[in-house]
């Protein structure tokens, strides 16, 4: 079992710093080796498993720094889960950034990245898209504010290639929640599968999906792609 003493609890210098370092540096590292323990147990082992206790073993830090940071195991599911999504989001958004002008790259490198995402980091990734779904009292409406978030990238990402107006706001976004709530089952399914399925062959899958979403909304495109052919 880990010790954990932590050098914080020893003397210090007089002026609040310990080896050249503030107290407010000091106090955000101990917030992130926290945050960091608590990811890796609630993703491996689920929030109902993980204690406060192991959460300071894992991080070498002692329940007096834990209460520091967080009032509650609460307070840190609800933190882990809004860092991870946001580090999720951040990653789809830079990945596609290059990819702006081209509906089929654009989807493409999307998946690409929400699926790799998903292998690299797969205590972020269990912790979000299958723990989550269990623990939603506990995260109150950051879970739903979380989705939104998804849903509003892929509508932003889909309106500039849009015929027109296109199909109306109320409805692209229900067809944008389909499309986010496909993408997350088929996640589910490969973690619980230990991720055995070719990643190529669930990016190109799901792609012939969005693809059709494409031919529906008249995006120019995937209309004229052959019905058999959607991957490039």
């Amino acid at each position: 079992m880990k010790s954990a003493q932590s050098a914080d609890e020893t003397a210090r210098p007089p002026g609040g710093r310990y080896a050249g370092k503030a107290a407010s540096t000091r106090q955000e590292e101990r917030r992130k080796k926290l945050l960091a323990a608590g990811i890796r147990l609630m993703g491996r082992q689920g929030y109902a498993a993980t204690s406060i206790d192991a959460v300071c073993s894992e991080a070498g830090l002692t329940k007096r720094y834990f209460y520091e940071s967080f009032a509650s195991s609460e307070a840190l599911l609800v933190e882990s889960f809004r860092v991870v999504t946001r580090e999720f989001l951040t990653s789809i958004m830079h990945a596609t950034a290059p990819h702006l002008g081209n509906s089929r790259t654009l989807v493409r490198a999307g998946l690409e990245q929400t699926f790799g995402y998903v292998r690299q980091h797969p205590d972020e990734a269990r912790l979000i898209m299958i723990e989550a779904t269990s623990v939603r009292s506990q995260l109150g409406t950051l879970y739903g504010s979380s989705y939104d978030e998804f849903v509003k990238l892929l509508v932003g990402f889909t309106k500039p290639f849009l015929p027109g107006k296109g199909p109306g706001d109320a409805i692209l976004a229900v067809m944008a929640r389909g499309a986010v709530g496909a993408l997350i089952h088929l996640c589910q399914g490969w973690i619980a599968t230990g991720f055995t399925q070719p990643i190529d062959e669930l990016v190109t899958g799901t792609e012939r999906i969005f693809g059709g979403i494409g031919r529906e909304l008249g995006i120019t495109a995937w209309a004229e792609s052959p019905a058999g052919d959607q991957t490039r």
